[in-house]
């Protein structure tokens, strides 16, 4: 399947749908856990939603008097709780990275940049630049950090560090993380080159970064986005956007209109048009020429955004995965309901220490459903932080996994509906904040399988009875090739045709 999408403005969806924030008495709010990142993030938020709805302002306020008390006495800020995402991670020492964050939450929620607090932190931030270090990442942070608190010498002195280290292709311009594969979106370098995004776009302007320098920044973030407005994770979603929207802002123009058309070799031809009055708008159109050659012209004077995905299943890769994921299924047909025993056993062997949060994520083979004695075991495991299941879908969350130690998870399926020619389901284990760090393998029923065996075996039995002429060996060789239950039904096509020539029912198959 095939769609174009025509915006002038992405929209965030969740991966999850799920609130995990919990509130602290002391006034911070966490994963299951006080950490001092997402304190800052949501007091923030708070701060930034203020002008829209109710926030209570004591429990901004609990939450910065809290972030302050864990600054020690040279400015840096200490780290309290499990940070899942540990790419964000510095590379002289993760107290770095953190006081920037810390800070530009402080300077984002009132922008004063002569709190002692604010100041303290700074000077931090201030001697480990003079100390010298090359982590992309947190240079990239400290660069908006300075850029709020409009320190320009420092300011400048980071951007051009990071032009000089800046991937330059095509008209886009973007920073990449040292040790990154090219096997798909790497969430870090999305939220590194929006936080140069956000430090560019901060008045006053650097001399020799302008807005066409910041144009192919965003060429390149707007190509990374995914068909629902948002990239890789939540967390560089949530950085990426708040650069797009400051980009917007500073791009906006009250006037201009554009139209796009597009065209196809078979007849398709569909327009949108983006107005003032509709440029918040999604629009979508279904190309239901798969195979087609289409052409998209644009007409106008406004900035849009034209965007085609396609969706398709592949089986699971072979090649080389950070995680190793082996099942292994034990069933017992013999009951009114089916049940199968799922052990899904997980390991990492990447390049680092251990991993951001993971999820093993269970696709329900059809017709089946999870075992409400087994879901609370699961729940019961100490390893295990979180479970949510829905109709098709199981997601295990765990806080990480150390390199090289595997841990095995066991669920119980029980069937529900009886469904013929049963598919393989997927179990993938991903890193949540570094996708592209996966592994998938693929489960099925033994019971299912038997099912089909004696479906192509009373098939042949049935029409030999009748007299009507079979190839044993052509079936006996599809039998075993695990394709029976097809073959059958191809081959009852075959016969109420009322073709009898054998050969005839191999070549259907």
């Amino acid at each position: 399947m095939v769609h174009v999408h025509t915006f002038s403005k992405g929209a965030f969806k969740n991966r999850t749908g799920q609130n995990f924030r919990s509130t602290h008495q002391h006034g911070c709010h966490s994963f299951w856990a006080p950490e001092v990142r997402l304190t800052a993030f949501v007091m923030k938020s708070f701060g930034g939603a203020r002008d829209y709805v109710y926030m209570d302002p004591q429990h901004i306020k609990d939450a910065r008097t809290w972030l302050s008390r864990l600054q020690k006495k040279d400015g840096c800020f200490t780290s309290v709780g499990k940070l899942f995402h540990n790419s964000m991670k510095g590379g002289v020492s993760d107290d770095v990275s953190l006081t920037a964050y810390i800070v530009a939450a402080m300077l984002e929620l009132d922008g004063v940049a002569s709190d002692p607090v604010v100041q303290s932190g700074l000077k931090c931030l201030t001697d480990a630049v003079t100390g010298g270090f090359d982590n992309l990442y947190t240079m990239a942070l400290m660069s908006y950090t300075f850029s709020l608190a409009g320190d320009q010498e420092m300011r400048s002195k980071l951007i051009t560090i990071l032009d000089q280290k800046a991937k330059k292709d095509g008209g886009t311009i973007y920073w990449e993380r040292v040790g990154s594969t090219d096997q798909g979106l790497d969430s870090v370098e999305v939220e590194m080159t929006s936080y140069v995004l956000l430090a560019l776009l901060i008045s006053p302007p650097i001399k020799g970064f302008s807005l066409d320098y910041t144009s192919g920044i965003v060429r390149w973030l707007a190509q990374q986005q995914n068909p629902f407005g948002g990239f890789s994770s939540t967390q560089d979603t949530v950085v990426a956007l708040q650069a797009l929207a400051k980009y917007a802002a500073a791009t906006y123009s009250p006037q201009g209109t554009t139209t796009v058309t597009v065209t196809s070799l078979g007849g398709l031809r569909k327009e949108f048009t983006v107005t003032q009055s509709n440029r918040l708008l999604y629009q979508e159109e279904k190309l239901r020429e798969v195979s087609g050659e289409y052409t998209i012209r644009a007409r106008g004077q406004s900035c849009v955004l034209a965007q085609i995905s396609m969706y398709y299943n592949i089986p699971p890769p072979e090649d080389f995965s950070a995680f190793i994921i082996t099942k292994s299924v034990k069933a017992n047909c013999t009951l009114s309901r089916p049940q199968l025993q799922l052990d899904v056993a997980v390991r990492y062997h990447g390049r680092r220490a251990e991993t951001n949060m993971v999820i093993i994520n269970i696709k329900l083979l059809s017709g089946y459903l999870l075992d409400q004695s087994s879901l609370q075991l699961l729940r019961d495991n100490r390893s295990v932080k979180r479970v949510d299941v829905d109709q098709e879908f199981i997601d295990i969350y765990l806080d990480g996994l150390k390199r090289n130690l595997s841990q095995t998870y066991q669920v119980t399926l029980e069937e529900d509906q009886r469904v013929r020619n049963l598919k393989p389901a997927v179990i993938k284990v991903y890193d949540y904040y570094q996708p592209t760090d996966q592994a998938v393998t693929d489960y099925t029923s033994p019971c299912a399988e038997s099912d089909d065996n004696n479906k192509a075996a009373q098939f042949i039995t049935e029409h030999q009875k009748h007299g009507e002429g079979t190839d044993l060996d052509c079936i006996i060789l599809r039998v075993e090739s695990a394709c029976c239950f097809r073959l059958a039904v191809v081959m009852m096509a075959a016969f109420q045709q009322n073709r009898t020539d054998s050969s005839t029912f191999c070549e259907y198959t």
